[in-house]
């Protein structure tokens, strides 16, 4: 059984962006629909599995008689062509502090804390030791990997720097070079090590690799590829990097033929065309290379992804610049400034989302424990009451809410039954057992994002058709969607809509659940009702109550204050109702509480790579920037950079608009 969830954003009345989708499965039926997906792509169960697992437990997960652990999922799902990029979990105490450990190594890395992040990773060994388990080695031996990586970039930079800044300089750089080749050698061997663990090496150096790829007889999950891509970087690095083009065009034409979510193509392509890139570049293959990364720009551009794009960008304006053509170099050369110019204004590195090894994922968790303690609470069951039948006494209920000790999957699913949560692992809000609907699904976000109304309708009815509409979760997705377009066409009334919206928002949450002012009991809300909660806050803005969404809206954010893990783990969707807020403060003229917002989402979604929506938070800053009466200057600027940004994503009608009053403001000037 699959999960998939929906949001909706003020950019249109119907329009959802797909900056945060969903993709949420039932442990139970994970194995399931993995078998499924192989017997429909005529895959065998040895080709699917070969290097990942053994043909004995993928056997297991597709009969159901053993869990997924998730990276494996991820990799199996995505040599499906697959993506399982949108994971809601809900994991036991352990499980949590493992996903915690990772997040915060990757993280310490990303941004060149590399004291820390060996600390953390010293830690993350001692609580999840791989032992003979070939994904967890496979994870480690990357991470070794990319710390040497890290370490010589910071080694190089520096003696970059005192080979320039005084006169022994250059004898400083000769005597670094040792140290430098190996740390290069090192991250080499550690990647070639991650390589091996699921691909046989001989087949990297004598060119299997390349050949099984083009005749579509070897299947890869992205955790592969990166792998790969880093171990071949390092080449590069080393000087090393001949005969790499056959084996890049390889991958290349791989993730376009086999990797069917637009998010993850768009990163991996960026990536692997940075390498190649960058071989075209050196053979003056400039032709090559503009073609090349034409592709890969309109697909991030589409996709409002930044991962890895700028240094796409400085390859695209040498290669244009080599072909003599300015107007293409001056077009992607202004995009490049703009961008530079909004990371630096927000703080942000831009080298913290162009390191080869990033990839926007972004997974939201929750912790079994919390969930059924903060459900139990609400509904007023006290523990001796939930237990009946299941577990002797409530002390082994309160060792699981603490996090002390992890339930048993059938007692689990009982207490879950009873407080009426869905038992799953992978949790959210479309059950359907076909996968090709959870793609209809994302496919209707795509349409509405850009205002596609007519596509969107058709199959919006298809989706209606496809799945169980009894099922509480259903409803809300589903009518959920539905209601809004109904709104939009004038077959309802703001009104009516507003009321069905709260209707499907309260079968499963009710709206006093967000006053409750006992913080631990009142349960955070899964996606579907984030969904819903932000369309009655729009309903409610539409029919000129915008005081009392604001009200809701800042009671919602105000239980994701000093939860800092669930604030960046859960519900990145939180930022579908801060964009409207932030439209509805300024509207209020609460001007500094508007722009703070906008400052914080800005600075959030550039840390992760995606940019969709952000454009509108500039309009806001620009509109603030007028009323308190700054230099037109300035509001000209930030109507700038929200043009260039709402171009580069390609929203026509609002770069349109955008476009008219940057024209109006430099003829105020």
């Amino acid at each position: 059984m699959l999960h998939g969830r929906h949001l909706l954003y003020e950019s249109s009345i119907a329009g959802r962006s797909a900056v945060c989708k969903g993709i949420f499965m039932k442990l139970e039926c994970v194995g399931k629909q993995i078998k499924i997906l192989r017997l429909k792509a005529d895959i065998s169960r040895s080709k699917l599995c070969s290097g990942l697992c053994s043909n004995q437990l993928l056997f297991m997960i597709e009969d159901e008689e053993a869990p997924v652990d998730p990276i494996l999922l991820f990799s199996l799902l995505e040599r499906l062509g697959k993506s399982a990029v949108w994971l809601t979990y809900i994991l036991t105490a352990k499980e949590y502090g493992i996903v915690l450990l990772r997040e915060r190594l990757e993280e310490a890395l990303r941004f060149g804390r590399l004291e820390e992040a060996k600390k953390i990773f010293r830690k993350y060994q001692r609580t999840n030791p791989a032992g003979n388990n070939k994904i967890l080695c496979m994870y480690e031996d990357k991470i070794m990997g990319i710390l040497a990586l890290e370490e010589y970039m910071l080694i190089s930079a520096k003696y970059r720097e005192e080979a320039y800044g005084e006169a022994g300089g250059k004898r400083c750089v000769e005597k670094g070079q040792e140290r430098l080749l190996r740390l290069l050698d090192a991250a080499c061997a550690y990647f070639l090590d991650a390589v091996r663990r699921t691909i046989p090496v001989r087949e990297l150096s004598n060119g299997g690799l390349t050949r099984q790829l083009l005749a579509g007889n070897k299947l890869l999950g992205m955790t592969e590829i990166e792998n790969i891509l880093l171990y071949l970087f390092v080449q590069q690095l080393s000087g090393k990097g001949k005969g790499q083009t056959k084996l890049l065009l390889a991958l290349y034409h791989y993730l376009e033929e086999y990797m069917g979510d637009d998010d993850l193509r768009a990163q991996y392509l960026t990536k692997t065309g940075m390498l190649l890139g960058e071989l075209y570049l050196k053979c003056g293959d400039y032709s090559s290379c503009a073609i090349m990364h034409e592709n890969i720009l309109l697909l991030n551009r589409k996709c409002g992804m930044l991962v890895c794009v700028l240094p796409v960008l400085e390859q695209i304006i040498a290669a244009y610049r080599g072909l003599r053509d300015n107007e293409k170099a001056e077009f992607y050369l202004l995009h490049k400034r703009n961008l530079e110019e909004i990371f630096q204004e927000a703080g942000v590195s831009v080298d913290c989302v162009s390191k080869l090894y990033y990839t926007f994922r972004p997974c939201q968790y929750f912790v079994e424990g919390k969930v059924i303690a903060t459900q139990r609470k609400w509904l007023g069951i006290k523990q001796t009451e939930l237990i009946v039948g299941i577990y002797k006494n409530a002390e082994s209920l309160s060792r699981i809410e603490h996090g002390v000790a992890n339930a048993d999957r059938n007692k689990i699913a009982q207490i879950m039954e009873r407080l009426k949560i869905d038992k799953t692992r992978y949790s959210g809000n479309l059950i359907t057992d076909e996968y090709q609907i959870l793609e209809l699904e994302q496919d209707i976000e795509k349409h509405l994002a850009r205002r596609q109304f007519c596509e969107a309708g058709h199959e919006l009815y298809m989706l209606e058709k496809s799945v169980d509409m009894k099922a509480e979760c259903n409803k809300q997705l589903v009518l959920g969607m539905k209601n809004m377009e109904e709104y939009r066409s004038g077959e309802k009334t703001c009104e009516e809509a507003l009321l069905k919206a709260k209707e499907l928002l309260e079968l499963t949450y009710p709206l006093e659940n967000l006053e409750s002012r006992e913080k631990r009991n009142a349960r955070i809300p899964f996606c579907n009702e984030m969904y819903l909660f932000n369309q009655v806050c729009v309903l409610l803005h539409k029919v000129g109550k915008t005081k009392e969404a604001v009200e809701r809206m800042e009671e919602m954010m105000r239980k994701y204050e000093g939860m800092v893990e669930e604030r960046k783990l859960h519900f990145k969707n939180i930022h579908l109702c801060e964009i409207n807020l932030c439209k509805y403060l300024e509207e209020l003229d609460r001007l500094e509480d508007a722009e703070k917002i906008a400052n914080r989402v800005i600075k959030e979604k550039l840390l992760w790579g995606k940019i969709s929506q952000i454009h509108k938070l500039f309009i806001r800053k620009s509109n603030i920037a007028e009323k308190r009466k700054k230099n037109i200057e300035v509001s000209r600027e930030l109507i700038e950079k929200a043009y260039y940004l709402s171009e580069l994503c390609i929203y026509e009608k609002d770069s349109k608009i955008l476009k008219k009053a940057l024209e109006d403001a430099a003829g105020k000037i």
